[in-house]
């Protein structure tokens, strides 16, 4: 094993100037007074082995430990590398490290520069480093001498290397937990799985229950259709006989039409075989003509007729033929949509399933590259390792000075938080005594305002209460005169109530006539005749009242009025029957001067209401003057006057001032009105009683008021009294503010010193962070590449990829066969049904258009043949006026020819009717066999080729069958079309879930087990470990005790790792006691007694000891020596120390002094000397 050769040290801590040390391979003792450097050496070691850590050097820092006379600091040792343990191929290893003043150090290893790292993993190959158990520096035998039983047990597991299972069991523990986090996870989407597919199987259930009810729904409605096509047929098959039964009848009376025109000819010619003269010519050639037209008049009327019927019918037809090509238009439309949604989910699937694509080929590409770099990244890994290293020492130099910055800083901020405390405390009082004051004074402000309006409202309540008072005097006169009022108003309404009971059963009459509920009123007689302006007041007087009278047609209607009017109790009124009236008929009067004629030649009416005029009139005379009425009178005339005097018959006379009549619904108030006003009095009293209430209130508050107002007089005095003291309160405060802000004024100045040195220490420490960042960001990237669970993570990854892919492909072969069948329907059925159902509409249209012109072209005709025929009767009839007076043959053959054609009247008549019926019959015909296509083509959409036949108790079930099927459907509702294919694919992604979840449990189970393997070989190694260290202990304790005993056990011997490790100690002629019960020195033998065991269990090629006999009597000093003397000779041992018992024992002695404060070394062979 390598060992030390040789020590070179130049200004390192107090060896100022170069020293070399020499060491031989047994036992070297270094000693010298306290002071003189003797630890430095073992410092110099460790320095140049790579530690960095100043503390464990004894040093503030690293750069401290370069020598006050010296620009850097050097140390070097040489190794006998006789077996190669050391990777180089050299007998003898030098190695050397140099640090400056900046902290930066340079390793070289035979001469030539070498990185930290690569120099300490060559080191640890031969088990040489500056943490190693071999080197034990001072004081620590006292430290462990105060160790406790667990941190005793932990020196043995670093001993033995337990941090190795316990890495590989965190490791293990971590796949462990990710195992778990993947069941968990894997549950977590079979649960989701689960329940997605128990929500699928209801949604199927339901489908295959919507589909099942829909092919029921179908059945049954093509049941409906079949028994409307077998009933159409039979209505078709009676229409059939019907319309061959009308044709036949149509022939035969068109045969009967054609006999008796041929008679007519045949009298007609005969008739011209006898006649003589122009005129009987004429009459006959107009009497031909006649016949004819009629004839051409009674086919165009038939004609008309029918074509009329037809095109009702074919714009029936035409409706229903739009209807149906909306309708289709509508589905088309709806098809389109749930084309284009259905497209625009494929492509959202299609663009899915390309990026899933994308990503699977990337993670496929990106682990064939990291497998094909895998060497590569390693070397690249080790690289940057080294890197590190060199940037890890040169942060620790920066990060001690800024430490020490900072902790200057922080003393500096600490007492700014304080001060800032402080401040806040103040400017928070400030701010409450600020936010008080200006409370106080708000609420002072609004006391004042609140004290203003007191006394405002005290003013107004007082002028309220006056006014109210006032007001409701003058509101008492009105209300009682108001009441008054409505007292002579309701009296005068009684009254016309009577008088206008008359004109209320007139114009309810009217509108009931007006309405149509009593036909044949003609209204008023006032209304239906004119009278000139003069003539009016003897017109009203003649009249008696009968000018108000109701004009109705007969006495039907009279009887309807009279009935109506007692039943509905409206009245009574006057009615005049037009039909059934026997009008009065005047004598012819006496020739008298004066008189002017009767009454009712003066009356202008239509001629249908002249009997009701004759009635009222008929029996007076108009005089113009009183002398004519007065003679007329006593001789039975009944005579009226110009100015409206009235004499009877007989004598009577009615006379005085003419007044017209008087509305007197424009004099008295309506019934609303009254009513109005009978309300408003009532709501006066209301307002009255109100009032006097307010006016109670107002005089209970206004004292209220005032006892308020006093209340806050003294409120705000005492208010103002506190304004004063916040005031004081917060001159004081700000006076501490501003003693606060010089203070933290002048702190600031320091901080902002030190902050400067920060964060220079901070711009290079960022800079170093910064670069190592980047390389240990690549160096992750290289380690993730090469590790092997990052491999397994992305081949997952993938492999979900793979089934997300799967899913996607299932989704889009999905929506592709709804496109396609939502594409085959439109094409296949709905767009031929549209170009059928257009092309009959256009049918339709083209014979409606047709048949209109046909309509139109034959009433022109029939109006010219119409004007024709009158004029050729009207010649007609002149012409027999002229002839038949003179001839007795041509009136015979006319009424001949005339009853001819009136028999052909009456056969061209029954032929229109036959005619029409026959069209209408035709158009029923074609109105089924259309209807009948429709539940045809219907039959076939339902997917039935032939009508379905059932009995008829079935056919009495169909309608409530098929209500029930569609309360199920719209109970179902809404399904999801797709749920059988997502039901299968949910079925079979968790039966993958359900095996990944048992591969899962596999993996858990395999790594548990590896845990529980790991404890066990951790345990067993432990024991192994513990015994043989027992033993040594037990050895050693009693070779330097001379016969003393020493035991290690375990206080928890089931499970070693729960408990400590207790040592039991047994000196010569002592009982034995536990090592924390003995004493200083005592515990200090059974130390270095443990410690020597430790080392014994990891051999090491040398030892360097520092003072650990410091504690130990001169007798175990004695002991220690010779132990260490035998075991030199295997070992090589560096051994500081002060006590001469140890000396005495060493091979080679070096003497260090200090001189001028630099540490100086002497050598000499102690037993040579001796």
């Amino acid at each position: 094993m390598p060992y030390l050769k040789k020590i070179e040290i130049k200004g390192f801590k107090t060896f100022n100037l170069k020293t070399t040390i020499t060491l031989p391979k047994g036992l070297t003792v270094i000693t010298g007074p306290n002071g003189s450097g003797k630890s430095n050496i073992i410092d110099a070691i460790l320095f140049c082995l790579g530690d960095l850590s100043a503390k464990r050097l004894r040093a503030e820092s690293l750069p401290s430990l370069i020598g006050p006379r010296s620009k850097s600091a050097k140390v070097l040792i040489q190794f006998d590398n006789s077996d190669q343990r050391i990777p180089v191929e050299t007998t003898t290893v030098t190695i050397s490290r140099e640090m400056n003043r900046k902290g930066q150090s340079v390793f070289r290893l035979n001469g030539r520069r070498i990185s930290r790292g690569n120099l300490m993993e060559m080191l640890s190959m031969a088990g040489i480093g500056h943490h190693g158990h071999n080197i034990v520096l001072q004081g620590t035998i006292t430290r462990l001498a105060e160790i406790t039983s667990n941190e005793r047990r932990r020196m043995i597991e670093d001993m033995i290397g337990i941090a190795q299972y316990d890495s590989e069991k965190a490791e293990a523990e971590g796949k462990l937990k990710a195992a778990e986090i993947a069941i968990k996870t894997a549950m977590g989407r079979i649960s989701e799985v689960q329940k997605r597919v128990e929500d699928l199987e209801r949604e199927r259930n339901d489908l295959l229950r919507h589909r099942f009810i829909q092919s029921q729904i179908k059945r049954l409605e093509a049941i409906k259709v079949s028994q409307n096509i077998l009933e159409t047929e039979e209505k078709l098959k009676g229409l059939r006989l019907r319309v061959k039964e009308l044709e036949e009848r149509v022939e035969h009376l068109r045969k009967s039409r054609e006999e008796l025109r041929a008679k007519r000819r045949e009298i007609e010619a005969e008739w011209r075989r006898l006649r003589s003269g122009e005129g009987q010519t004429r009459l006959l050639k107009v009497q031909v003509q006649i016949g004819e037209l009629k004839s051409r008049l009674t086919e165009l009327t038939t004609k008309i007729n029918s074509c009329k019927s037809s095109l009702e019918e074919l714009k029936r037809v035409r409706q229903s033929s739009l209807q149906q090509v909306e309708a289709i238009k509508r589905e088309i439309e709806e098809v389109n949509l749930k084309i284009r949604e259905a497209s625009s989910r494929r492509e959202k699937i299609a663009g899915e399933m390309e990026a899933k694509q994308r990503e699977y080929e990337r993670l496929s590409g990106e682990l064939a590259e990291i497998k094909k770099n895998l060497d590569k990244n390693r070397e690249r890994v080790r690289r940057l390792e080294k890197q590190l290293s060199k940037l890890d020492e040169e942060l620790v130099l920066v990060r001690s000075n800024h430490a020490k910055s900072s902790s200057t800083a922080s003393f500096y901020t600490q007492r700014i938080r304080e001060i800032e405390s402080k401040r806040r405390e103040f400017s928070s009082s400030l701010k409450s005594l600020q936010k008080s004051l200006k409370e106080l004074m708000e609420v002072h402000e609004e006391q004042k305002k609140r004290l203003k309006f007191l006394q405002e409202t005290i003013e107004r309540r007082s002028r309220q209460k006056d006014v109210a008072e006032k007001e409701i005097r003058e509101a008492g006169r009105i209300a009682e005169a108001a009441k008054d009022a409505v007292i002579e108003f309701s009296a005068q309404r009684e009254v016309v109530e009577k008088i206008r009971a008359e004109e209320e059963a007139l114009r309810s009459l009217e509108e009931m006539g007006e309405l149509g509920v009593i036909p044949g009123i003609y209204g008023r007689l006032r209304r239906l005749i004119k009278v000139e302006k003069r003539y009016e007041k003897a017109v009203e007087a003649a009249a008696s009242g009968w000018l108000d009278s109701l004009v109705v047609q007969d006495f039907n209607v009279a009887f309807t009025c009279s009935e109506t009017l007692r039943r509905l109790k409206l009245g009574r009124v006057k009615i005049i029957p037009l039909k059934g009236i026997s009008p009065t008929q005047l004598e012819a009067p006496p020739d008298i001067e004066g008189l002017a004629g009767s009454v009712a030649s003066l009356i202008k009416c239509p001629e249908s209401i002249r009997p009701a005029v004759l009635f009222v009139f008929g029996d007076t005379f108009l005089a113009v003057d009183r002398k004519a009425a007065l003679e007329l009178s006593p001789k039975g005339f009944r005579v009226v006057t110009v100015d409206g005097e009235l004499y009877e018959a007989g004598g009577g006379v009615e006379s005085g001032y003419y007044r017209a009549p008087i509305d007197l619904s424009t004099i008295v108030p309506s019934e609303a009105a009254v009513k109005s006003l009978d309300e408003a009095v009532k709501a006066l009293h209301k307002h009255l009683e109100r009032r006097k209430r307010e006016i109670e209130e107002m005089e209970a508050e206004i004292p209220e008021l005032r006892e308020e107002a006093a209340r806050l007089t003294e409120a705000m005095a005492r208010i103002e009294g506190e304004i004063e003291r916040v005031n004081r309160s917060i001159e004081r405060t700000e006076e501490s503010l501003k003693i606060a802000d010089e203070n933290m004024k002048r702190i600031r100045s320091l901080i902002e010193k030190e902050k400067a040195r920060m964060e220079k220490y901070k711009a290079r420490r960022a800079e170093i962070l910064s670069k190592e960042r980047s390389l240990r960001r690549e160096m992750v990237e290289l380690r993730r590449k090469t590790s092997l669970s990052e491999i397994r993570r992305l081949e997952a990854q993938r492999e979900s990829l793979g089934y997300d892919l799967e899913d996607i492909r299932r989704r889009l072969s999905a929506v592709e066969v709804n496109l396609s069948t939502f594409r085959s329907k439109l094409e296949r059925v709905l767009n031929p049904s549209l170009r059928n159902a257009e092309a009959h509409l256009s049918k339709v249209l083209q014979q409606i258009k047709s048949l209109e012109e046909e309509i139109e072209s034959s009433l022109k005709e029939r109006r010219l043949l119409e004007e024709k025929i009158r004029s050729l009767e009207e010649e007609k009839t002149e012409l027999q006026r002229s002839l038949l007076s003179t001839r007795e043959d041509a009136e015979r053959f006319t009424s001949e020819i005339d009853r001819i054609d009136d028999e052909l009247g009456l056969l061209d008549k029954e032929y229109e009717q036959a005619s029409e019926l026959l069209s209408n019959a035709r158009l029923n015909l074609q109105t089924l066999q259309i209807r009948l296509e429709d539940y045809r083509r219907r039959l076939e959409e339902l997917g039935y080729s032939e009508p379905v036949k059932v009995s008829k108790e079935r056919l009495a079930e169909v309608d409530s069958l098929l209500r029930t099927m569609r309360l199920e459907l719209d109970r179902i509702g809404a399904v999801n079309q797709l749920a059988d294919v997502h039901y299968s694919e949910q079925v079979s992604r968790y039966k993958e879930l359900s095996l990944r979840m048992n591969e899962l449990e596999r993996e858990r189970m395999a790594i548990i087990k590896f845990i529980e393997e790991i404890e066990r070989k951790k345990t067993e190694a432990f024991m192994k470990a513990f015994k043989e260290i027992n033993e040594r202990l037990e050895r050693y304790f009693s070779r330097l005790t001379d016969g003393g005993r020493a035991v290690l056990r375990l206080e928890n011997p089931e499970n070693p790792f729960a408990g400590g490790v207790d040592m039991t100690v047994e000196f010569k002629g002592k009982p034995p006691i536990l090592i924390s019960g003995a004493s200083s020195g005592e515990r200090s033998v059974a130390t270095v007694a443990f410690l020597l065991a430790l080392q014994e269990f990891t051999p090491a090629s040398f030892y360097i000891f520092d003072e650990i006999d410091a504690h130990l009597d001169p007798f175990y000093v004695e002991k220690l020596g010779d132990f260490l003397n035998d075991e030199s000779s295997n070992s090589q041992f560096l051994i500081i120390t002060l006590k001469p018992e140890m000396i005495n024992k060493a091979d080679k002695v070096y003497g260090v002094y200090m001189r001028n404060g630099t540490s100086h070394v002497i050598s000499t062979r102690f037993k040579e000397a001796s």
